[in-house]
């Protein structure tokens, strides 16, 4: 149906002092079959990301690594070349696999009422085997499908 599909725009604009990077911003413009357009805004900054991540108690990505990992979930197939990276980045233990723990241990800077209900929602349209963990082919399958970008918009 022509109505349920939808062309999607993304711009990444990074803010610097200096060679420091201090926000990232992120901006869709979603432009339905039906005609209705509709714009996105994500902001991430570094003094934001640093404070709430002082504050949770699980390990926590430095700012510009959580910027690896947040590019290919924001640009989605757009930035295939670094799902490996961000892939390898979120594999908290060393695995092969992303869990739902180290999944939700990055999100709550982009969405902070999100939880692991809301991610595992997400995960059970690309996890093939079932075990609720991503490998890196279902992360890559995760990204491309935008599913990445739903999750930060809070969509379900």
């Amino acid at each position: 149906m022509a109505n349920d599909t939808y062309d999607i725009r993304v711009d990444e604009t990074l803010h610097k002092n200096g060679d420091r990077i201090v926000e990232a911003e992120y901006v869709y413009d979603e432009v339905r079959g039906s005609g209705d357009a509709r714009t996105y805004r994500v902001l991430v900054k570094r003094q934001d990301y640093e404070r709430l991540a002082a504050t949770i108690t699980k390990p926590t990505l430095p700012f510009d690594k959580f910027l690896k990992v947040l590019r290919p979930f924001m640009l989605g197939r757009h930035a295939a070349d670094d799902i490996p990276e961000a892939f390898r980045l979120l594999d908290a233990d060393y695995s092969g696999t992303i869990d739902i723990g180290e999944l939700a241990a990055f999100m709550p800077v982009i969405v902070p009422d999100g939880n692991p209900y809301m991610l595992l929602h997400h995960v059970e349209k690309v996890d093939k085997n079932h075990d609720y963990k991503l490998n890196l082919a279902e992360f890559t399958d995760l990204i491309n499908r935008g599913v990445g970008r739903d999750i930060t918009l809070g969509r379900l």
